[in-house]
């Protein structure tokens, strides 16, 4: 369509001229129905909007129970929320179930303190200062990997990859261990060098890993944090070592991957944001003045809980977006047993006591989900929850 004949149209209908053409004509009809495509992209605009404002902003007063099934384990079984499943674990073995309790795989084994970590669809299980790896997915066993060394600790990320640190006689390994069961690579560390890993985090494309050493140099303490690039960005840099920060006078014992660009770290005194797709780098530090009690993340926030000091409520959680600004802060007197964001949201809960605000800091739901809760995990829609007791797990909806 010329910008001419455009031009024209409305110079015949604002003269009044009563000779339209053809063309006009045409040209009148595909503005009318610009006009109407337009209008109709802002009126969905605008009720999608107001939709997700409604559903953020909603007061709930209420739950109802919707669907319930017998629970499964030992009394000494520990829940978690594996990829909207529900996983349970003992030392005697790892067990995951679909939301109406329907088993999804079994693996047994023998530890004494086994360690779960998920990330998406992936699982694994080991036993600390054992030697022994089991990685599971959707479909169950992958593989069970002996690393003949001792396991201090390890992480998973969404892609199955394992990252151990591992201990034999002085020397330290951290080792990238694939799905299969194979190692990816072995990265020898000392505490001459490089310094001790108090916390390792892959990213979720499998290309960044984040290492936060502890350095002992003179009586003083400091901690390094070490990111390496195993893509094509990386090749080039010696051990794969594409950035470093040093921290001087502060441990940093918690280092994660939030996502496949941002990583977390959270000393005594400092919160640090690091950001790259390729090159991570410091995008923003938050000074901390009182001792965090615990700190939570999602794949766009960081909730860190305070003890309060300032009234009678027990704690104070503040809330961080990933550019490091503070979104919110709010004060629970819940004698928390865990916190998770999902969404928007941020539930505080306990045996008997459920709390939810959102990232505003707004309260939409006190009270309880029944008693002797032992596990609360959020479903795909917003509002339900399964809800695990003594003898039962339970789908609830608040209302």
């Amino acid at each position: 369509m010329q910008m001419k004949s455009i031009a024209e149209f409305f110079r015949n209908i604002f003269s009044g001229n009563s000779e339209i053409t053809y063309k006009d004509k045409i040209l009148k009809h595909r503005l009318h129905i610009l006009y109407r495509g337009a209008l109709l992209f802002v009126l969905i605009f605008v009720i999608i909007a107001v939709v997700r404002i409604r559903v953020n902003n909603r007061v709930y007063s209420e739950y109802e129970v919707i669907g319930e099934s017998t629970r499964e384990g030992t009394e000494n079984s520990i829940y978690e929320n594996y990829y909207g499943n529900l996983l349970v674990y003992s030392k005697d073995g790892i067990t995951a179930f679909d939301k109406k309790g329907a088993k999804l795989w079994n693996q047994p084994y023998e530890m004494q303190n086994p360690i779960v970590r998920i990330a998406g669809q992936y699982v694994a299980v080991g036993d600390y200062r054992g030697s022994i790896i089991y990685i599971m997915d959707v479909n169950g066993i992958k593989s069970q990997v002996n690393t003949d060394m001792i396991i201090q600790d390890f992480t998973i990320s969404e892609k199955g990859v394992v990252t151990a640190v591992l201990d034999k006689n002085e020397s330290t390994l951290i080792r990238l261990i694939s799905a299969e069961g194979e190692t990816i690579i072995d990265m020898r560390t000392s505490m001459a060098d490089s310094g001790y890993p108090l916390a390792v985090s892959l990213s979720q494309d499998n290309l960044k890993l984040g290492v936060s050493y502890l350095k002992a140099k003179s009586a003083q303490i400091n901690t390094s944090i070490a990111f390496y690039n195993f893509g094509d960005v990386g090749q080039n840099k010696s051990e794969n070592l594409v950035s470093g920060y040093n921290i001087e006078e502060e441990v940093i014992p918690f280092l994660k991957y939030v996502n496949s660009t941002t990583a977390v770290a959270l000393g005594s005194e400092k919160l640090l944001f690091f950001r790259g797709k390729q090159i991570p780098e410091l995008s923003n530090e938050v000074p901390i003045e009182e001792e965090v009690q615990s700190i939570y993340t999602s794949e766009a926030y960081v909730a860190l809980v305070f003890h309060n000091t300032s009234s009678d409520e027990k704690y104070r959680i503040d809330v961080y977006n990933l550019n490091g600004k503070q979104e919110c802060s709010f004060l629970t007197d819940v004698e928390y047993k865990e916190i998770f964001i999902k969404n928007n949201d941020l539930i505080v809960y306990n045996e008997s006591s459920v709390e939810m605000y959102n990232t505003k800091g707004e309260e939409k739901y006190k009270g309880s989900f029944g008693e002797n809760v032992s596990a609360i995990m959020p479903l795909a829609s917003r509002g339900k929850f399964l809800v695990v007791k003594e003898d039962t797990i339970e789908t609830v909806r608040l209302r």
